[in-house]
């Protein structure tokens, strides 16, 4: 069973009622995800221990000259430290990008067992195909996983000696050295938000950017980072990422076990709908459905 937007809008008000101070629903398809897993979520920055140097700056990528595998849709870089590469996509996959995936053709019946119930790739969007250059969204962990396959990549996870070894742990959700999404954005480490040390809320497309929608891919200039040429890993969509995935009872629509459809899984960066400096290279969602499709969210891929 696949939910479609007014499912996802119920759905989004039973996560939120499970994590009452994390999440607030703005408008029927903008669905604000909050910045903890369940737990008490911290009201701003100065109640996150302070680990990361204020100081710090943007990583040049990886120099060894070893090529990124895959389709360049979108282009990669090659970063994280000698003995542990890889590469990530520098932007959120593209509408354009994304229909050239619908256009292979791939049968859904070729994804793993966890994605059974996905009938189809086709994404969710009251707006049709969107805007060639901004993110493709409407699109669930299922659809993002199987592109991430068709273009000779993976939704990013646990890496280690430079290969994925698989989901990203509930107790990997804070190893820079491991969690593929957060060692990019952060540097290994080193940068609470991928451009630096300190929050700017000009920098990124989050709520206090004012734009109101997700903008075409690498538009926000000063959102660059954790390595030079990676854009938007905090604000313009929540990404997904291949993380723990867990049977969630709160999430189920009908009191029933719907199976890995309604999983609870996990997405990282907030959206245009998202504010404060909470959102950093260590924030992700409160668990959702692995079905759901929302216009704030979708995903990159990484590669060995």
């Amino acid at each position: 069973m696949r939910l479609g937007f007014a499912s996802n809008l119920a759905l989004a008000l039973v996560a939120i009622a499970t994590v009452v101070a994390c999440g607030t629903l703005a408008g029927i398809d903008d669905y604000t995800i909050g910045e903890c897993k369940g737990g008490p979520c911290a009201p701003d920055a100065s109640d996150f221990d302070s680990v990361f140097d204020e100081d710090a700056r943007v990583l040049p990528p990886d120099d060894s000259g070893v090529p990124c595998p895959g389709k360049p849709a979108p282009p990669a870089v090659r970063v994280g430290a000698p003995g542990n590469t890889f590469c990530i996509d520098t932007t959120e996959v593209t509408n354009a990008q994304y229909d050239e995936f619908i256009a292979a053709k791939v049968d859904p019946k070729s994804q793993p067992a966890e994605c059974v119930w996905n009938s189809s790739f086709a994404r969710e969007r009251p707006d049709g195909g969107g805007i060639p250059n901004e993110p493709a969204v409407g699109v669930d962990w299922c659809d993002a996983r199987a592109y991430c396959s068709w273009a000779g990549k993976y939704l990013c996870g646990k890496v280690e000696n430079g290969k994925k070894t698989g989901p990203v742990t509930l107790e990997g959700l804070s190893d820079y050295k491991s969690h593929q999404w957060m060692l990019a954005c952060s540097a290994e480490g080193r940068l609470r938000y991928p451009y630096g040390g300190l929050h700017d809320p000009e920098k990124c497309n989050l709520a206090e950017l004012d734009a109101g929608a997700a903008l075409p891919v690498g538009t926000a200039p000063g959102c660059v980072g954790g390595y030079q040429g990676i854009h938007d890993l905090v604000g313009n969509v929540w990404e997904w990422f291949d993380g723990p995935c867990t049977n969630d009872r709160a999430l189920e629509v009908d009191g029933g076990d719907g199976g890995p459809a309604s999983d609870g899984c996990l997405l990282k960066g907030g959206s245009y709908v998202d504010r404060g400096p909470a959102h950093d290279c260590r924030n992700e969602s409160s668990n959702v459905r692995r079905d759901l499709r929302q216009r704030n969210v979708g995903f990159r891929c990484c590669s060995d």
